[in-house]
Order: structure tokens, then C-alpha cells, then sequence
């Protein structure tokens, strides 16, 4: 039988996520001014939380909390970071070097606690709950694993939030969304079922989930290209200053082209 008769079971799973995240974790400390490795833990740590989620007991909810405020701990960070590499992409040299002093002392603060708990004590003391967890799990088999009332659960979270979305487009709902829809995922995927209609759905949610995290990413840098706007080494400089402006704007408008995107998927999803 194909592998795909066969879904990964949620240990397995669980442990290849760790796995992502401790070489994710390696390749951002080797060079920490480079957020996207950050970036990729942050959503590794997501997807952890939604495999939780199909985990039916108090232990797992317990887990899937604690991994949520380690994610509440890094984000602002993550943000700086990457709206860093944003900055470094988009401004020459001697622009980077004119706002070096107002971008690190105003992500100095966050960016040190990324650094605090990803140093090594602080991981060792994570690794040791988590995967004194892993180990007490026993070994459940995907047919066992989801059932009926599970994704129907989860579906009906899922389109509860798509018509609000739809209907209000408040970034609380949209953030929501993002979580219903990695959770379907995650249930879908360990589903036995094999059938085209059920790959799509599964494909489907994989294009929603990436462009909501593609839309949040700009959405986060955006108050923070503000704040910089702001300082005094930006603001006394008028070319720079319509420069961060340019980047702001299209930061905008990459976040309003994913939410489009999103709408598209979630009006007519069978023609996307």
C-alpha cells in the first residue's frame, strides 16, 4: 500500500516538528541579526500546538499552553527580526548604516529575550518537559486517533470564523482563522481517508494557512517600520524617511494581496 494509506501518527509527527525546531533554533543562533530561521520556529511551534489539538486529553492541552506562551515570548522579537531583514532588503548600505543605532535600540529589548530563551539553559529545560511528554505518549493509530466527531468539530470552528472573516475582516478573526484552519489541517491529515475530494481539502487549507502567515508577517512589521519612522535618525533625513514610507506602503500592500488571496480561497475555494 501507498504511503499515503498509511498517515504519520501524531508521535511521529510531533517528533519530526521537534526536530525542525532544534535546527531552526542552531541556524538562527549561528547568525542571530537573521530572523527568518526565528521566523520558521515561531510557525514550527504553531504546528506543534494544532497536532496537540487532536490530542483529546488535559495533558496535551497543558503542553499545547505552554508551547503558546514561548510563541507570546518570541513574538515581538520575531517581529524586529524580520522587519529587520525587511530593511536589509530593501535599503542600501549606507541608509542601514544611518538607522543601525534608532533599529537596535528599539529592538533591543525583545530580540535579548529571543536570545534568552533560546540559550541553551533555558532549551534544555524546555526539551526535558517536552520530551518527557513525547515519551509517555502511547502509540495510537490514525484510524483510532480522528474521529467523525472530531473534524466535524473542527470544520464547523473552521467555517463558524470563515463567514465572520468574510463578514467583519477584523485581524483578531483573521488570527483565529490561521488557528482553525492549521488545526482542520492537522485532523485531516491524520485521517485515513484517501480520496481526491479529501487531498484537495487538505491542499486547500495548506494555501490558507501559508497566506494568512505571509499577511500576519507584514502585518506585524508594519507599526514597527511606524515607530522607526519616528526617531529622530529617520525623521531629520527627508529622502530616508520617504524611503521607510516606501516600504510601509508595500509592506500594506503585500499584506492587503494576501487577504485577497485568503477571500478567494474561502469564497470559491473549487476554483483556486
Amino acid at each position: 500500500m501507498s504511503e499515503v494509506d498509511h498517515p504519520k501518527s501524531q508521535q511521529m509527527m510531533l517528533r519530526e516538528l521537534s526536530d525542525s525546531l532544534e535546527q531552526s533554533r542552531k541556524e538562527w543562533l549561528k547568525d542571530s541579526l537573521i530572523g527568518s530561521p526565528l521566523w520558521q520556529l515561531n510557525y514550527g511551534v504553531s504546528d506543534i500546538g494544532y497536532l496537540l489539538a487532536t490530542l483529546d486529553s488535559p495533558e496535551a492541552k497543558k503542553h499545547r499552553q505552554r508551547w503558546m506562551k514561548l510563541q507570546q515570548k518570541l513574538g515581538e522579537g520575531v517581529a524586529w527580526l524580520r522587519t529587520i531583514d525587511l530593511l536589509r532588503e530593501s535599503l542600501a548600505d549606507p541608509d542601514l548604516d544611518k538607522i543601525a543605532g534608532a533599529v537596535a535600540r528599539l529592538s533591543a529589548k525583545p530580540v535579548n529575550k529571543c536570545h534568552k530563551l533560546m540559550a541553551k539553559p533555558e532549551w534544555v529545560r524546555i526539551r526535558r518537559w517536552w520530551f518527557g511528554y513525547l515519551e509517555s505518549l502511547p502509540l495510537l493509530d490514525s484510524e483510532e486517533a480522528i474521529t467523525v466527531a472530531m473534524i466535524d468539530r473542527a470544520e464547523h470552528r473552521f467555517h463558524k470564523i470563515q463567514k465572520r472573516v468574510l463578514k467583519h475582516d477584523n485581524d483578531k478573526d483573521w488570527l483565529k482563522l490561521e488557528e482553525a484552519t492549521g488545526e482542520l489541517k492537522a485532523i485531516m491529515s491524520l485521517s485515513t481517508t484517501t480520496n481526491n475530494g479529501h487531498q484537495a481539502h487538505v491542499h486547500l487549507l495548506t494555501d490558507i494557512e501559508s497566506n494568512i502567515r505571509f499577511w500576519h508577517q507584514s502585518h506585524v512589521r508594519l507599526p514597527l517600520l511606524k515607530l522607526l519612522s519616528a526617531t529622530p535618525e529617520v525623521d531629520d533625513r527627508r529622502r530616508l524617511a520617504g524611503d521607510i514610507t516606501e516600504v510601509r506602503l508595500q509592506e500594506q500592500l503585500n499584506a492587503d494581496k494576501r487577504k485577497e488571496r485568503v477571500r478567494k480561497f474561502l469564497i470559491t475555494p473549487s476554483e483556486n
